[in-house]
């Protein structure tokens, strides 16, 4: 999947528009014969609160889990589908 800089600046911008957000991510597992999971955290500050956690495959890019406010994922939904959704769910919205 060559949409690794396409989740970071989403993610970013993310963040951006909301300042007492922040994100982290990290890879969950691997098996190391070309499956990988990385999952990516929203935390809203103060209090380091996760507020949003997503997990995808590296090499698809299919949405496992999902959990954001009431967003809900297809069977094959895409992180970044997923990312764009989580940011036009929260336009305009204060997280607190």
């Amino acid at each position: 999947m060559q949409d690794r800089r396409t989740i970071l600046n989403l993610l970013n911008k993310f963040s951006n528009d909301h300042k007492n957000i922040s994100w982290k991510m990290k890879c969950s597992s691997s098996d190391g014969m070309g499956t990988t999971i990385n999952q990516i955290k929203i935390v809203a500050q103060p209090g380091n609160r996760t507020i949003g956690i997503f997990s995808y495959r590296v090499e698809t890019g299919i949405v496992s889990f999902c959990l954001y406010k009431k967003l809900k994922k297809t069977k094959s939904e895409n992180i970044v589908d997923m990312l764009l959704d989580m940011m036009n769910y929260s336009k305009g919205e204060t997280i607190i």
